[in-house]
C-alpha cells in the first residue's frame, strides 16, 4: 500500500511540472540573462532568479491551480522539493558567476580551442543546470532544452556571437516552446474542471 502511495505521489509530482509554467519561467530567465549581458551588465544575470521567484506562486495560483487544483504533497516531499529547488537555484547562480568570470578572463586561458567556444560557455553551463532540473523533476523536456543550449552555444560561438545574443536566442526559442505547452495546458484544462 505504501509503495503504491509513493508511486502515485511520484507520478503526481512529475505531472505537477508538465503544464509548461516552469519552462516559461526558465525561458524568461535565460532571455533576461542574455539581455543583461547584451546591455554590458552581465553581473545583472545573478539577480534574474531573485526577480522571477516572487512571481512563481501568484502566477501558479492564477493560471494553473484553477485548472489543475491545489496539489498538496506530503511534508517529506515538500521538504525535499524545497531543498531541490534551492539547490537548483544555488547551482544556477554559481554557474552564472563562473560563466561571467571565465568570459572575462578568456584571453588569458591557455587553450586556444576553449577560447573559440568561450562565448558559448554560459549556455553550456546552463545546459548542465537544465539536465539537473530534468533529473530532479523527471522531465525529458529539460534534456531537450539542454541540447538547444549546447547547439546554440556552439553555433553562436562559431558565428562570433556574444554570450548575451546566444542566451537571448535560446530564451526566445524556449519561450515559444513553453508558451505552446502552457497554451495547450490551458486549452485542455478549463478552469474549475479539476474537482
Amino acid at each position: 500500500m505504501l509503495d503504491n502511495m509513493n508511486l502515485l505521489e511520484r507520478k503526481v509530482f512529475q505531472s505537477y511540472w508538465d503544464d509548461g509554467l516552469l519552462d516559461l519561467f526558465a525561458a524568461i530567465g535565460i532571455f533576461l540573462i542574455g539581455v543583461s549581458w547584451l546591455r554590458d551588465f552581465p553581473v545583472g544575470a545573478v539577480f534574474v532568479p531573485a526577480l522571477l521567484v516572487p512571481f512563481w506562486n501568484p502566477v501558479r495560483r492564477k493560471v494553473i491551480e484553477p485548472r489543475l487544483g491545489l496539489v498538496e504533497f506530503t511534508e517529506a516531499r515538500e521538504r525535499r522539493n524545497q531543498r531541490l529547488l534551492k539547490l537548483v537555484m544555488y547551482i544556477g547562480i554559481a554557474v552564472l558567476i563562473l560563466a561571467i568570470e571565465l568570459y572575462f578572463v578568456r584571453d588569458s586561458l591557455p587553450v586556444e580551442p576553449t577560447v573559440a567556444l568561450i562565448a558559448g560557455l554560459p549556455a553550456f553551463l546552463l545546459a548542465v543546470l537544465a539536465i539537473i532540473t530534468a533529473a530532479l523533476i523527471g522531465s525529458a523536456r529539460f534534456v531537450a532544452y539542454a541540447l538547444i543550449l549546447v547547439t546554440t552555444g556552439v553555433g553562436g560561438a562559431l558565428l562570433d556571437w556574444v554570450p548575451g545574443k546566444i542566451l537571448a536566442v535560446v530564451g526566445g526559442i524556449m519561450f515559444v516552446i513553453a508558451g505552446g505547452l502552457l497554451i495547450q495546458f490551458i486549452r485542455a484544462n478549463p478552469p474549475g474542471e479539476s474537482a
